[in-house]
């Protein structure tokens, strides 16, 4: 905690740092964990490292929320216990058990095996958690004679009164890809720590994708969506879930994020919705003292064609001010012609075009006084009218 203190006046003087992102007070941070809604709060874990803007030293860090736009930044939850041979907190998920309580569950890593370790918290307000004492409460032992490399990332969900879990990882080691795998586990004790694996429920095929991480396996509606991380954008599925067979049959497919957002976590509210979070990743040089941040939360919901929607949470809106309006202007390429009150790193902007000769239409945003360029948003025309959004 003091090594993030001491980071945050170099990584709050970076102009160019997201204002209304969910980022930590500074240093690196990269995948959403153990994402719940617990006695009225939103609690988002994260992979962050304290000691630097680069990746390395998995930690838990730990911030809620009321509305998923207003953080209160909370102690670092979990570190690496170096007297028991983990040298990092790797990506999992949360669940509460029949007792009420939250556990936490993530992979441990180490110089051994990869292991599903499991913490409960000390407090009602989930601050201070203690790692159970029968950890590892899964280990490739689980397996049997079945072979997992890269095995990782648990994400827990309940069905039928049972507690499941999936994990990601692959049959070939990286070595030739097209062996991506989630597997399958349900836990035997109130308790959660115990488990009997179940077997492979879904395999990728694609000689691309050299593994899976971050699984994310749940009920929307009456069908049931996987969500996969595989070192490319993230994919969903869309399908049903066969627990005595341990198969997951997938009817339609897409592309959750064809931009940088990556790793993907679940959390389900009071108010019915499923959520979804998401690290966004950047470019950030180190010596700017901060890495990354969460995309903005999206509700999800499957449509009449049996795909995946997302929209923006509602409660964003409470980022609007007094909307500020353009008259009709001809687009030359040149400059708009704009007040001081438009010169603002955080506009959402709402524009209609109307293209009568261009192949394209667009704006740069950001663009400096000697004419160099900033942001560009571009899009192909098809027809006379188009309009788009951007949020900066």
């Amino acid at each position: 905690m003091d090594s993030v203190r001491a980071a945050i006046p170099l990584a709050e003087a970076d102009p160019e740092r997201p204002v209304y992102h969910f980022h930590p007070p500074a240093n690196w941070n990269n995948d959403p964990n153990g994402t719940i809604f617990h006695n009225g709060w939103h609690h988002l874990f994260y992979q962050h490292n304290p000691y630097g803007s680069i990746w390395g030293h998995m930690h838990w860090g730990h911030a809620r929320s009321r509305d998923m736009v207003d953080w209160e930044h909370l102690p670092i939850a979990l570190w690496p216990s170096i007297e028991k041979g983990e040298n990092h907190v790797y990506s999992g998920g949360a669940i509460k058990g029949d007792d009420g309580r939250v556990r936490l569950f993530y992979t441990s890593i180490g110089k051994r095996d990869p292991e599903q370790w499991m913490a409960i918290p000390l407090d009602e307000e989930l601050i201070t958690w203690e790692k159970h004492p029968r950890n590892p409460v899964v280990s490739l032992k689980n397996h049997g004679a079945k072979s997992v490399f890269e095995w990782r990332d648990p994400f827990l969900f309940r069905e039928q009164g049972r507690v499941y879990m999936v994990c990601g990882g692959n049959g070939n080691d990286m070595r030739r890809g097209g062996d991506g795998q989630v597997q399958l586990y349900r836990a035997l004790n109130a308790d959660l720590s115990e488990w009997k694996h179940l077997g492979s429920i879904f395999e990728n095929r694609d000689r691309r994708c050299p593994n899976i991480e971050c699984p994310n396996l749940f009920r929307l509606g009456r069908k049931w969506v996987l969500i996969i991380s595989p070192h490319m954008p993230c994919e969903y599925f869309v399908g049903d879930l066969d627990l005595e067979r341990a198969r997951f049959v997938p009817e339609t497919r897409g592309v959750l994020d064809p931009g940088s957002s990556y790793a993907s976590n679940i959390s389900f509210d009071d108010k019915g919705r499923t959520i979804l979070w998401l690290w966004g990743r950047t470019a950030t040089k180190p010596d700017k003292g901060w890495n990354s941040v969460m995309a903005l939360p999206r509700i999800l919901s499957i449509d009449s064609a049996g795909f995946l929607c997302q929209t923006p949470t509602p409660e964003l809106s409470k980022l609007r001010g007094e909307p500020l309006r353009v008259p009709t202007t001809e687009l030359s390429g040149k400059p708009l012609a704009l007040g001081k009150e438009f010169q603002r790193d955080t506009l959402e902007i709402e524009a209609v075009f109307a293209a009568e000769n261009a192949s394209s239409v667009g704006l740069r945003l950001r663009c400096s006084k000697d004419g160099k360029p900033g942001a560009e948003i571009r899009h192909e025309v098809r027809g006379g009218f188009f309009s788009v959004g951007s949020t900066r």
